[in-house]
C-alpha cells in the first residue's frame, strides 16, 4: 500500500473500491453485451441475405407469373425480382450487367447499391449459383452482400442479382446506442458516488464519535459513554467499546482503591515501627528484645494485611476460583475439624448437606473458615459455635452462627465494606468478610447476615448450585 492510500480515510478507501468495482463490472457487461450484439446482427445480415438469395434462386426456376410461362427474356426475370424486393436504407437489391445497374428496387428511401461500383465490381466477379455471403469494404460501407448469376433463355449469363446490406450502418447505430450507455454510466456513477459519499459518512459517523471519545479517555475520566443506536455491526462494535471503558473504569477503580486501602492501613503500622526504631536505646538488651518484638508483630500484620489486599485485588480475575465437582458433605466435616482448631468454643454441626457442589473448594473453604474465625472473636469461651450446609433444589448455603456480641442493624450494610470495624479496638484490617463477600460473589453467589445486637450473628454464603452455568 502506498503512502498516498495510507493517507486516505476509511471513508474515502470505501468509495474508491466501490466505484472501482462498479466501473469494472459495468465495462466488463457493456463489452459483453456489445460483444453479444455484434455478434446476433452479423447472423441476422447472414440469414437473411441467406433466405433472400434462396428465394431469388427459386424465382428463376419457376414460370413468369405474369404469362404462366417460363420467363421468354432475362430481363423479365430482373424486373419480377425486384418488384418483389423489400428494400430499406441498410438493405436493398440490384440486377446488374458488370458494374452497370439494370433494374433496382422502387423503394425511394432504400440503399442505393449501385452508386457503390467497388460492390458491384466485386459482386460480379463472385456471382456463383450457391448461396454464399460474402463481406467486402469499400470507400462507402462495409457490406455484406450475396450474387447470383443471372441466366438467359439461352443458356448466356445475362447479368448478376446482387443483395446486400449495409453492415457498418448497423454497427454505427449499435456502437451509437452503446455510447449513450456508456454517457449513462459515466452519469449514474457520477450520481452514485455522491449518493454513496454521504451514506458511506452516515454510516461511519460512529466511528467519527469513537475516535472523539477514545481522544478525550484518560486515566482520569473513564466516564464517557457513546450512545448505541440501532442492532448492526457499528453498533455492537459501539457496545464493545462501552464495555471495555467498564473494564478500565473498574481495573483503574481497584487500582486506586488498593493504592488508598494500602497507603491508609500501613501508615499507622509504618509509623508505629518508625517510633520505635527512633526510641530504641541499642546498648539496653531487653529493650532490644522488645523493640524486636513489636517490630516483628507488626510485619506480621502486615503481611497478612498485604496478602488480603492481594486477594481482594485478584477476586474479580477468572482465575480466581477454579472450580470443579466437590462433595459437600466432605466439605463440612473438613471444615469443622479446621475451624476447632480456632478456639475454645461448643463448636457444633447443625446441618450436614449432601451431594456435590461445583466450586472452588480451596476458596469456599477460606471463606468458610474466616466466618468460623469472626464468630470466635466476637464470642466468649465456651460458647455454642454452629457450623453448617444444605442443599435446594438450585441452591446450596453453607454458613456460621455464633451466640457472639451480634451486629447492630444500622452496621449491617456497612459491615463488608473494607477496613470497617463492629468493634474498633478488635484485631484486624476489617478486611475479612470482605474477602467472604469477594468468594461469594466469584462464584456466582452472595453473602447473608441475620444478626441482632447482643444475640449473636449468622452469616451464610449461597451459592448457585451449578455454579451459575444455568
Amino acid at each position: 500500500m502506498t503512502s498516498a492510500a495510507r493517507r486516505m480515510s476509511v471513508r474515502a478507501r470505501l468509495l474508491v473500491y466501490l466505484l472501482v468495482l462498479t466501473t469494472a463490472a459495468l465495462i466488463i457487461s457493456g463489452l459483453t453485451a456489445f460483444a453479444i450484439e455484434r455478434a446476433r446482427i452479423d447472423n441476422n445480415i447472414t440469414e437473411g441475405l441467406a433466405l433472400r438469395t434462396e428465394a431469388f434462386t427459386e424465382l428463376a426456376t419457376s414460370d413468369d407469373p405474369s404469362t404462366g410461362q417460363p420467363y421468354a427474356s432475362a430481363d423479365d426475370l430482373m424486373r419480377e425480382a425486384m418488384i418483389r424486393v423489400v428494400a430499406s436504407p441498410t438493405e436493398s437489391a440490384v440486377a446488374h450487367i458488370g458494374t452497370v445497374a439494370r433494374y433496382v428496387p422502387s423503394a425511394p428511401s432504400r440503399l442505393r447499391l449501385e452508386d457503390d461500383p467497388q460492390l458491384l465490381e466485386a459482386a460480379a466477379a463472385n456471382a456463383t449459383n450457391d448461396v454464399v455471403v460474402r463481406a467486402v469494404s469499400t470507400d462507402v460501407t462495409d457490406y455484406r452482400y450475396a450474387a447470383v448469376p443471372i441466366i438467359a433463355p439461352d443458356g448466356t449469363e445475362a447479368g448478376v442479382f446482387t443483395i446486400a446490406t449495409d453492415r457498418g450502418a448497423l454497427q454505427a447505430n449499435l456502437s451509437e446506442t452503446f455510447r449513450v450507455y456508456s454517457l449513462v454510466a459515466v452519469i449514474a456513477l457520477a450520481v452514485m458516488g455522491i449518493v454513496a459519499w454521504t451514506t458511506v459518512g452516515r454510516t461511519l459517523r460512529p466511528i467519527g464519535v469513537l475516535e472523539a471519545r477514545a481522544r478525550q479517555i484518560s486515566e482520569h475520566d473513564l466516564s464517557g459513554r457513546i450512545p448505541v443506536q440501532g442492532h448492526d455491526d457499528l453498533a455492537r462494535l459501539t457496545g464493545t467499546f462501552n464495555g471495555m471503558l467498564n473494564r478500565l473504569e473498574g481495573a483503574f477503580a481497584d487500582q486506586r482503591r488498593l493504592l488508598d486501602d494500602a497507603s491508609h492501613e500501613l501508615r499507622t503500622p509504618l509509623a508505629i515501627m518508625r517510633t520505635n526504631l527512633e526510641l530504641l536505646e541499642p546498648r539496653d538488651p531487653e529493650e532490644v528484645t522488645r523493640v524486636q518484638r513489636d517490630l516483628l508483630e507488626e510485619v506480621s500484620m502486615m503481611s497478612r494485611l498485604v496478602d488480603d489486599l492481594v486477594t481482594l485485588a485478584k477476586s474479580d480475575r477468572p482465575e480466581f476460583v477454579l472450580r470443579a465437582n466437590e462433595d459437600l458433605r466432605d466439605l463440612t466435616d473438613t471444615t469443622f475439624t479446621r475451624a476447632s482448631a480456632l478456639g475454645d468454643r461448643d463448636w457444633r454441626v447443625e446441618g450436614d448437606g449432601a451431594g456435590p457442589v461445583w466450586a472452588d473448594a480451596q476458596r469456599l473453604t477460606q471463606a468458610w473458615l474466616q466466618l468460623a474465625a469472626n464468630a470466635v472473636k466476637f464470642s466468649e469461651p465456651g460458647t455454642p459455635i454452629w457450623i453448617g450446609s444444605s442443599t435446594g433444589r438450585t441452591t446450596v448455603r453453607v454458613w456460621v452462627r455464633d451466640q457472639g456480641i451480634g451486629i447492630a442493624p444500622e452496621d449491617h450494610a456497612r459491615v463488608m465494606e473494607r477496613f470497617h470495624r463492629v468493634d474498633p479496638d478488635a484485631e484486624g484490617a476489617g478486611l475479612g468478610l470482605t474477602i467472604v463477600n469477594a468468594i461469594a460473589i466469584a462464584h456466582g453467589g452472595r453473602l447473608e447476615l441475620s444478626s441482632s445486637l447482643g444475640a449473636g450473628s449468622q452469616f451464610t454464603i449461597v451459592l448457585p448450585k451449578d455454579g451459575g452455568a444455568s
